[in-house]
């Protein structure tokens, strides 16, 4: 007996909507995930922020003498794996070890680093003129070093707040103001006084200004944060980098405390 094949014939359904008493059909709405030929492509990563390759770094380091007891102060930003990490070292003579603090920062952030370099002309400046010898405010020297894109340069600048050259001190405050926010500060800890005998002093003024502290000059410029001092009462002078403007204010520091001192030296 021979086989007979069996035809199945479905019905198709059409689903009909009324709207105001008027019958029309259902029409199927765009997918909700796939693209909109009416709207922009996404960035190609060409387009993205660019930030630091993977073997690519910027340092810059106080030398010694330096006004503080360390023998150097380092503040880098260096590609670690996927993110780009500030580190901030602060090293003591004839000591192994130091004072560090380390943060990550995020991918706009080390794209601004970057382009605050690139703005800079920082792969191709050359060690800063020396400036006009001023008694008693020598300014502090700064070693600069980079890698960027397989380029590794490196130069040194004395007193680069005061460098006519204005990219000397937007690239070495720059990097240094970006490692201190991620990373923090690494105050000296005086181990000759008790704890609860110290406080600090954060000084900021317009003009910048040189700092003596009870007539001692620190070397230091303002702004200065996380000065440490024994509590009590002490005599801060300001003097204007340019030599314009000399004054001096009394300020008291508390036990464990900050003070903070801001003024307008004109």
């Amino acid at each position: 007996m021979g086989r007979t094949a069996a035809l199945l014939i479905l019905p198709v359904a059409v689903a009909w909507v009324t709207l105001g008493g008027l019958a029309s059909p259902l029409r199927a709405e765009p997918n909700a995930s796939e693209p909109d030929a009416s709207e922009p492509d996404a960035p190609s990563p060409a387009e993205a922020p660019s930030g630091f390759g993977p073997e690519d770094y910027v340092r810059v380091v106080l030398e010694a003498p330096g006004p503080t007891p360390f023998h150097e102060i380092r503040y880098e930003v260096v590609r670690r794996g996927p993110a780009a990490a500030a580190m901030h070292r602060r090293e003591l003579p004839g000591h192994g070890e130091s004072l560090h603090g380390m943060a990550l920062l995020t991918r706009d952030e080390e794209a601004a680093l970057r382009a605050l370099i690139d703005r800079a002309g920082a792969l191709t400046l050359p060690d800063a003129p020396a400036l006009p010898a001023q008694p008693g405010a020598e300014g502090l020297q700064w070693r600069v070093e980079l890698s960027l894109d397989g380029r590794t340069h490196r130069f040194r600048v004395r007193d680069p707040i005061n460098q006519p050259d204005r990219r000397y001190w937007a690239l070495v405050g720059g990097v240094r103001d970006v490692v201190r926010r991620h990373a923090g500060e690494q105050p000296f800890r005086n181990v000759f006084f008790d704890p609860g005998h110290l406080g600090w002093v954060n000084l900021v003024s317009v003009p910048a200004a040189r700092v003596w502290v009870d007539g001692f000059d620190t070397r230091l410029e303002t702004p200065l944060y996380g000065y440490e001092l024994r509590a009590g009462a002490h005599e801060v002078r300001l003097v204007s980098l340019d030599g314009a403007w000399d004054r001096t204010y009394t300020i008291r520091v508390e036990p464990g405390g900050t003070t903070h001192l801001a003024v307008d030296l004109r």
